[in-house]
């Protein structure tokens, strides 16, 4: 298949793109294509990755809000997911996935329950993604065992679902996953050469309670099981100190920094994006779930991340609209192994059309700055992974999108009857 973008802005210039069997294969030419968008007038960017999510959290959407983080976990999420099914995954998923295609994203890194109802959603959407189910076992020899033998189990068929999506492991936390079972995922992780996906170093209590059962700070006690290396992907990381960004830096690994969500739950610090970077260490974006954030919008994510760390380093010129963008797409790009994630000849053709002739993005003095600063989720026209186009002027191509929201809602309403929530 191929596909011609006439004359949309690249870089704020009028450049045609031309992609064949899934890849940008020319710049600035205009070649016979099976199908061609007429995009004078609109601005191509590289479409967003989202590097943490809980994606069939959308079912649970303002469901306990404005809780503080363990309340929220303990008394209205965790009895609500033991009751789910992978069905309610599915649909769950669904709906985080039309969210995403419609305000530019074609990739989440997933960590949640019943992987096969992700993973079947990934693969019915278009997006890619690396899914991993979710891992806790509080120190329960027999929930480890089960859940050991389950991953274990997929190593065998973990392409089944095609080259888009991705097996990954998700150990939830070091407060959530005992130290045997973190040691064997290390281990498996190596082995298998699979990204490990866990939230570190989120609340200030996580830290001190690290240090007062292992006499370790969180990533040093990762690098103790083994954990430490260009394979992990650690959601969070507000609380990281200097020589723990140094630690993650020189072993390659990435943090997922998830401004919304840190603010909403009061995580009671900013993320140390200046410091970060300073040490050398790749940090991406990510949105967390619809539970803590609400919404999957990496556009209006981008903005946030950008406003707080000017804030918390009171300087204008930290984390610039530029460098916003890249955390979440090209510096996403290399952590997720997807390859360049830019707009060139040879990447991936995955990439985002966006209308900025609204009255809240007129004028365009800088293209990047408007996106970052002025637009939002809805601004998005066309949204395309691996050439295939997802969404065209706004109309999604690959799902019913009213089926979703249909199901989406049915499935919510009876998890919390059967969790004896209310719905």
């Amino acid at each position: 298949m191929s596909l011609l973008i006439r004359d949309p802005f690249v870089g704020g210039t009028p450049t045609s793109i031309y992609i064949e069997d899934g890849r940008i294969a020319a710049l600035g030419e205009e070649r016979p294509a099976d199908e061609t968008i007429e995009a004078a007038g609109l601005h191509a960017f590289p479409s967003l990755k989202n590097g943490h999510t809980h994606a069939a959290m959308t079912l649970l959407r303002g469901y306990g809000d404005d809780l503080p983080l363990m309340e929220w976990l303990e008394k209205k999420i965790w009895p609500a997911e033991a009751h789910l099914t992978e069905e309610d995954v599915y649909h769950g998923t669904r709906l985080a996935l039309l969210e995403m295609i419609r305000s530019g994203t074609t990739y989440l890194c997933d960590m949640y329950w019943h992987r096969e109802g992700v993973c079947r959603a990934v693969e019915e959407m278009g997006v890619k993604g690396h899914v991993a189910s979710v891992f806790i076992d509080l120190g329960d020899r027999e929930k480890a065992r089960e859940q050991r033998d389950r991953i274990a189990a997929r190593l065998s068929d973990r392409d089944r679902h095609g080259p888009r999506v991705r097996m990954a492991l998700g150990p939830h936390a070091i407060y959530t996953v005992s130290e045997e079972s973190l040691e064997w995922i290390a281990d498996l992780a190596r082995k298998e050469d699979l990204l490990v996906h866990i939230h570190l170093s989120e609340t200030r209590g996580e830290v001190e309670e690290c240090r007062r059962r292992h006499g370790l700070s969180p990533a040093r006690y990762l690098e103790k099981v083994g954990l430490v290396g260009p394979n992990l992907i650690a959601a969070h990381g507000v609380w990281l100190d200097a020589g723990e960004r140094e630690l993650l830096a020189a072993a390659g690994a990435t943090v997922v920094t998830n401004p919304t969500s840190n603010l909403k739950l009061a995580v009671g610090g900013i993320f140390p994006y200046r410091e970060a970077r300073e040490a050398g260490l790749r940090v991406v974006l990510g949105t967390d779930g619809a539970g803590t954030n609400n919404n999957l919008d990496l556009i209006e994510e981008m903005k946030i991340a950008a406003l707080v760390q000017k804030h918390r380093a009171e300087d204008p010129t930290c984390l610039p609209a530029a460098e916003a963008l890249a955390l979440a797409t090209t510096e996403a790009s290399e952590a997720f192994r997807l390859g360049p994630g830019g707009i060139e000849v040879g990447a991936a053709a995955d990439l985002m059309l966006v209308d900025l002739s609204g009255p809240a993005t007129t004028p365009v003095h800088d293209p990047v700055s408007n996106l970052v600063y002025a637009a939002s989720g809805r601004d998005v026209h066309t949204t395309i992974c691996d050439g295939e186009v997802l969404m065209r002027d706004r109309v999604v191509r690959v799902a019913d999108e009213g089926e979703i929201l249909a199901e989406a809602a049915r499935a919510a309403r009876a998890l919390l009857a059967r969790s004896g929530g209310a719905g």
